[in-house]
């Protein structure tokens, strides 16, 4: 019997809902394995392809290389813009158009353009990756920087901090929050961007072998680059978590559920 601590428990809750997705994947799967597949039959297409035919890991240090030199590039950019858009009034009135409009502008569609500009290698998963990623990071940088208490402020020109030290020791850290939740949807989106140019251009990567997997029905292999990349995601959402604690010690930070 299953006693009412247990149900209580969001751990053993969340381990249990798993194991009965799986148990209830792995009956249905095995009535249409070319639909669905099934756990097992992914397992074994995970060890076939991670270590006998080592066609994985190659793909996927291909695609990571490109999201976190892309992903680095946005954060850098995208804060400095932020903060300078949030701050200066000239700067906010210059990029506004611009950052509106990329930002809605939907990726894929620049993807063909991206590939007379840059090519279909590296440069294009890098290029992707920060069209995809620096524009939430700005606009929440923007809107921490500009949403700064005015309470805060008046403190620190009562102790007549100049410019830079308002910035360092006022403005900066009252908008933390916002850019890490900037960050947050920055790296989701970077990640969607670069398998979305993988799949769209690309000749190498994750994104390519979900399309030839994809292609010729081999359905257990196509779930396991797609599985890595979910739970790849989950560690990225959780070294974000990690930073933003590091970050601001002070507030009560808690994960995205």
């Amino acid at each position: 019997m299953i006693s009412a601590r247990t149900l209580r428990d969001p751990t053993m809750l969340r381990i249990g809902s798993v194991v009965a997705v799986l148990v209830l994947w792995e009956v249905l799967g095995r009535l249409d394995p070319i639909v669905a597949s099934y756990p097992t039959a992914i397992v074994a297409a995970f060890v076939e392809l991670a270590f006998v035919d080592n066609t994985l890991w190659p793909a996927f240090a291909t695609t990571l290389q490109g999201l976190v030199v892309g992903f680095a590039i946005s954060s850098v950019l995208g804060v400095a813009i932020g903060f300078a858009m949030g701050r200066i009034r000239l700067v906010d009135l210059i990029l506004d158009p611009y950052v509106s409009a990329l930002y809605a502008t939907p990726r894929i569609a620049l993807v063909p353009l991206l590939v007379l500009w840059v090519g279909i290698d590296f440069e294009l998963r890098v290029t992707i990756v920060v069209l995809s990623s620096i524009f939430p990071i700005i606009i929440n940088t923007y809107i921490g920087a500009k949403s700064v208490d005015r309470e805060l402020l008046d403190t620190g020109r009562a102790f007549a901090a100049n410019g830079w030290q308002m910035l360092t020791t006022v403005v900066v850290p009252a908008s933390i929050p916002y850019l890490f939740a900037g960050l947050r949807i920055g790296v989701a989106r970077a990640l969607v961007g670069i398998i979305v140019a993988e799949m769209t251009a690309a000749v190498t990567g994750t994104g390519q072998l979900i399309i030839q997997y994809g292609r010729f029905f081999q359905t257990d292999k196509l779930f396991v680059p797609v599985i890595i990349l979910g739970l790849f995601s989950i560690v990225l959402a959780e070294v974000v978590y990690f930073l933003q604690r590091r970050a601001t010690p002070w507030a009560n930070v808690e994960r995205i559920r």
